[in-house]
C-alpha cells in the first residue's frame, strides 16, 4: 500500500544517494591529482639518478689492478710491518706514508680518495679477514679476502700475494712462485680449510700474543709485560697572601710563612756640630751654625830708647861688678839706678866690707799693648750613606686534594699514561713466537 510517508521516504534516500556521488566524485579527483604528482617526483627522481650514474661505470681490469695493488701495499703493512691487532685499519693515505702505495686512479682517471679508500683487517676464529673498500668516482664494490691465522697464506687470492716474505702468484687456488714453480697447495675452497696442515708459526711475521709461553729451539721469542697504572685525585694549591708592612731598617729575613721585600737607597745626613777657625762657607755641603770672634796674638811695644823686660820698657845701662871703692868715689854714683852688693869679704884688719856691686841704671815705663781678632766656627758637613729598607707580609699555601682513585687498562708500564704509576701485583706476561728459519 503506497502512502504519503513512502514518498517522503524515497525522496530522502534519492538525495543521500546524489550527495554521495558528488562527495565520491570530488574524492576521486583529488586522489588522482596526488597520485600524477608522486609520479612526477619518481620520474624525477629516476632521471637524476640515470645522470649521476652516467659516469660511474665500472671498468672490471681497472678495479681488478687497484684491488691488487692495495692489497699487496696492506699486506706488507699488516703482515710484514706486523701492523695487524684484533682490528686494524689503514687507509691509502696511511700506505703511502710508507711508501707502500703510490695514489689509486680509478678508470675515469680520477684520483681515489685517500682517507675514506681504506683495507680493514679483523681477526676471527681461524683466520684473517680483509676488507678493501674503494672510494672512487666509479662504484667500486668491497673486496674480501682470508689469511691463515699463523702462516698468513692467502685463501682466495687470485694473482699476486706476499707470503712468507715474498711475493707469489696465485692461481686456479695453487700458490706459484713468479716462475711458475708451485709452493703450496691451498685446496679448491675459496674459504681457508682448518684442515689443510700448515706451519703455526712464521719466518716473517711475528705471531699474536698469548698467555702461554712455548719453548723450542726452532722459534725465536719476544715478550711484554703488562700492568694496570693508578692514580689519585690531582693535588692543588693557592696562596693567599697578607697585606705589605711598613718600609723598616731592621733586618727581615724571610721564610716558608713569611715574604720579605727590600730596597736601598741613598741618604743624606749632617754630622754632628764642629769647630774650626779656619772654613770655606761657600761649600754647599758645609752649613755653619755659629761664629765667634776672637782677640788674639797680642804684642806689646816699648818707646824709643826703651827695651822690653818681662811686661816692663826699661831704659839705661848696666854697668857690671863694681869694687867698693869705685862705688864710693862717686865715678858711678846711680841717682837712678841699683847698686847691690854680692858678698862681703874681710879685709885685713879682719872688716867685712862689701868686695863689689852690681850696678845698674836704668829708668822703666810701661809698653803698650795692641792685639788681632779671629772667628771661631761652629758648623756641620753633609753626609751620604745608603740604607736599606725592609717590609714584609703573611703567605699562606692551601692545599687541597680529590680523594678519587684512576686506574687504567693494561698497559706495558713505560706506556702507562702520564701521571699513572704501576698497580703492584697486576703484572701479566705475553709471549710472541715467529720461525727463526724459513727453512725449518
Amino acid at each position: 500500500m503506497y502512502t504519503v510517508d513512502d514518498d517522503i521516504i524515497n525522496q530522502v534516500e534519492d538525495d543521500d544517494i546524489i550527495e554521495k556521488k558528488s562527495w565520491n566524485n570530488g574524492t576521486g579527483l583529488i586522489v588522482k591529482i596526488i597520485i600524477i604528482i608522486l609520479c612526477v617526483i619518481v620520474l624525477i627522481w629516476l632521471i637524476k639518478e640515470l645522470n649521476s650514474n652516467s659516469g660511474k661505470k665500472v671498468d672490471g681490469a681497472t678495479h681488478d689492478a687497484n684491488v691488487l695493488k692495495v692489497r699487496l701495499a696492506a699486506e706488507e703493512y699488516f703482515f710484514l710491518k706486523n701492523k695487524k691487532d684484533v682490528y686494524s685499519v689503514a687507509n691509502i693515505k696511511e700506505l703511502k706514508s710508507y711508501g707502500l702505495v703510490d695514489d689509486v686512479v680509478d678508470s675515469n682517471g680520477k684520483v681515489c680518495d685517500g682517507t675514506n679508500s681504506k683495507t680493514t683487517l679483523t681477526k676471527e676464529d681461524n683466520n684473517y679477514k680483509m676488507t678493501i673498500s674503494l672510494d672512487c668516482s666509479t662504484n667500486d664494490k668491497d673486496e674480501v679476502f682470508y689469511y691463515h691465522l699463523s702462516t698468513l697464506a692467502c685463501q682466495n687470492c687470485n694473482g699476486k700475494t706476499i707470503m712468507n716474505g715474498q711475493t707469489v702468484v696465485v692461481d686456479n687456488n695453487e700458490v706459484k712462485e713468479e716462475n711458475g714453480e708451485e709452493v703450496i697447495d691451498n685446496g679448491n675452497s675459496d674459504i681457508p680449510d682448518d684442515t689443510i696442515e700448515q706451519s703455526e708459526y712464521s719466518c716473517v711475521a711475528w705471531s699474536d700474543w698469548q698467555e702461554n709461553r712455548v719453548v723450542d729451539s726452532i722459534l725465536e721469542e719476544r715478550s711484554k709485560t703488562l700492568v694496570q697504572g693508578v692514580k689519585h685525585g690531582t693535588l692543588s694549591t693557592r696562596v693567599e697572601y697578607g697585606e705589605w708592612s711598613d718600609y723598616t731598617t731592621t733586618p727581615l729575613y724571610k721564610d716558608a710563612n713569611t715574604e720579605v721585600e727590600s730596597k736601598v737607597e741613598t741618604v743624606n745626613n749632617w754630622s754632628e756640630t764642629k769647630t774650626a777657625y779656619e772654613l770655606d762657607t761657600s761649600n754647599p755641603n758645609i752649613k755653619v751654625v755659629d761664629t765667634t770672634v776672637e782677640n788674639y796674638g797680642g804684642v806689646y811695644t816699648c818707646p824709643n830708647g826703651y827695651s822690653l823686660s818681662g811686661n816692663t820698657c826699661v831704659s839705661g845701662t848696666l854697668y857690671g861688678n863694681l869694687t867698693y871703692s869705685e862705688y864710693n868715689s862717686g865715678r858711678y854714683n846711680v841717682t837712678n839706678g841699683l847698686c847691690n852688693g854680692v858678698r862681703n869679704i874681710k879685709n885685713s884688719n879682719g872688716k867685712y866690707e862689701i868686695t863689689y856691686l852690681n850696678c845698674s841704671y836704668y829708668t822703666t815705663t810701661s809698653p803698650s799693648y795692641s792685639s788681632s781678632t779671629r772667628t771661631l766656627y761652629t758648623y756641620q758637613e753633609l753626609t751620604s750613606s745608603e740604607v736599606t729598607y725592609y717590609r714584609s707580609r703573611t703567605v699562606k699555601v692551601i692545599s687541597t686534594s680529590s680523594d678519587d682513585v684512576y686506574t687504567t687498562e693494561k698497559y706495558e708500564e713505560k706506556d702507562l699514561p702520564a701521571g699513572y704509576v704501576k698497580v703492584p701485583g697486576t703484572e701479566e706476561t705475553f709471549y710472541s713466537y715467529k720461525l727463526t728459519s724459513c727453512e725449518k
